[in-house]
């Protein structure tokens, strides 16, 4: 698979908030498991792949950094733009 820039923090949030039906301030950083099972099927039909996660990685994705940081990694390309020293 080629690598593809993951989802930016903002375009997650975005993503959430129309999913919840709220403004984007109103998404929490938690996700709970529908959310997450929101974000990776609009991933999959976004980057037009089909996303194998492992339990292991299913277990980190509670925050939207570390959804975002196992997108990253999932879509073949670094984690988000945080300092390294934040992840």
């Amino acid at each position: 698979m080629t690598a593809q820039a993951p989802p930016t923090k903002d375009e997650l949030v975005e993503l959430l908030a129309s999913y919840g039906d709220r403004p984007p301030g109103d998404v929490p950083d938690r996700v709970d498991s529908l959310e997450l099972a929101w974000i990776i099927h609009s991933m999959e039909e976004r980057y037009d792949v089909e996303l194998d996660l492992d339990d292991v990685q299913l277990a980190r994705m509670v925050t939207l950094d570390s959804v975002l940081d196992v997108l990253a990694t999932a879509l073949g390309g670094d984690p988000h733009d945080r300092p390294a020293a934040h992840r």
